[in-house]
């Protein structure tokens, strides 16, 4: 190749293509599931810091089981719809794992 500014000749610095291979499908332990939903909880408003998560791998799916508290005067239906939506999309995105199952049990309200 040849310098338009200088006439002399100069080597490419082009990188070779790069094959890229598909990931190999990754072992997630239900643990690390479990607490990934129950942080993804915490992060909705009303939901109180106490979330314990039960998290299950079946076939390939996931099922989950969590128990919360709501500070009050949060209406309940409200705040379990929008949990429940966001951990089941958080665990899409992050772990590619079908949600079979999502159990939301209410233990308490808590006044602040």
């Amino acid at each position: 190749m040849t310098s338009v500014l200088s006439g002399v000749s100069a080597v490419s610095t082009h990188a070779a293509p790069t094959v890229i291979r598909p990931a190999a499908p990754e072992v997630v332990e239900p643990g690390v599931l479990g607490a990934a939903a129950a942080q993804a909880a915490r992060e909705i408003t009303g939901v109180c810091a106490d979330v314990r998560v039960e998290a299950r791998i079946r076939r390939g799916a996931v099922e989950l089981r969590m128990r919360l508290s709501v500070r009050y005067p949060m209406p309940v239906w409200q705040v379990s719809t929008v949990c429940r939506s966001h951990v089941l999309e958080r665990m899409r995105s992050r772990f590619e794992l079908p949600v079979r199952r999502l159990d939301i049990e209410m233990c308490g309200l808590v006044e602040l």
